[in-house]
């Protein structure tokens, strides 16, 4: 029997949010023992214990777990932690990560509102094995993702949510199978976004550019009402005030009235 063919005895996952719980309810229905999970939130963490599933909440914990208890496969998902080489090569088959936006170009962090801001109309998902770099790993799946003119971050990031599970069935097929493919990212096309760039002018709106420009600021910086905003808000300066500005629509004609007036 082709070893790389064999059934996966055990898995971690590591991540947050309702993708991480996904991902791993998807990993059990298709055959993988998840032997623990180390959790970046309060949602995830529950889960695993009304899973059953060991959960711990710090790097070095999982460290110690896994000079006990070998695994086979790690998969990173929605991870707020930088696993390191003592972590992820402990895994005797392999670590993967998922990113939320297409390697090598928008590496980092908040890529769905940087394509937004660029006004980007075709994005995609990407899998990738995890390396000693930040999203420099082999690409092993990756899943186009349309943009639509009203897409905002938030509608986006569940566009993305949405081929993360698709793409993950297929990485744990292909796994299953000994069929999969490694691509090494072109990194001389990388962008990378760091978690603490921001937009220009601070997200202000800027009464020079056009509406097209206003409204892909607006919507890249809309998380929605139940997602932390953690990049910067939308705001527009009126006279010595900061207002937020909550939703932005372009009409088909001109007002004919100077950018920025208050109606």
């Amino acid at each position: 029997m082709n070893p790389a063919a064999r059934s996966i005895s055990s898995s971690i996952v590591v991540g947050s949010g309702t993708l991480a719980i996904r991902c791993a309810q998807l990993a059990i229905e298709m055959g993988h023992v998840i032997g623990a999970a180390l959790c970046g939130d309060v949602i995830f963490a529950e889960w695993a214990t009304r899973a059953n599933i060991p959960s711990m909440e710090s790097v070095d914990e999982l460290c110690s777990f896994l000079k006990a208890e070998p695994v086979d496969w790690i998969f990173s998902v929605a991870n707020p932690f930088i696993l390191p080489p003592d972590v992820f090569g402990r895994a005797r088959r392999g670590a993967f990560n998922y990113h939320e936006g297409p390697l090598p170009r928008y590496a980092g962090v908040h890529a769905t509102s940087w394509a937004l801001l660029a006004q980007e109309t075709e994005y995609a998902i990407t899998w990738h094995r995890i390396d000693d770099g930040v999203n420099t790993g082999d690409v092993v799946v990756q899943r186009q993702v349309l943009i639509a003119p009203t897409d905002t971050a938030i509608s986006l990031n569940l566009k993305c949510h949405e081929a993360a599970i698709e793409g993950f069935r297929e990485l744990l097929t292909g796994l299953e199978s000994g069929k999969l493919t490694a691509d090494p990212q072109a990194l001389v096309d990388r962008s990378y976004f760091p978690r603490r760039r921001r937009p220009d002018a601070a997200g202000c709106l800027r009464w020079d550019r056009s509406a097209q420009d206003l409204s892909a600021t607006t919507r890249a910086l809309n998380f929605g009402p139940y997602h932390p905003n953690q990049m910067c808000l939308p705001k527009a300066l009126l006279d010595d005030e900061v207002v937020t500005v909550r939703r932005l629509e372009v009409l088909p004609q001109r007002s004919g009235l100077p950018a920025g007036s208050l109606l």
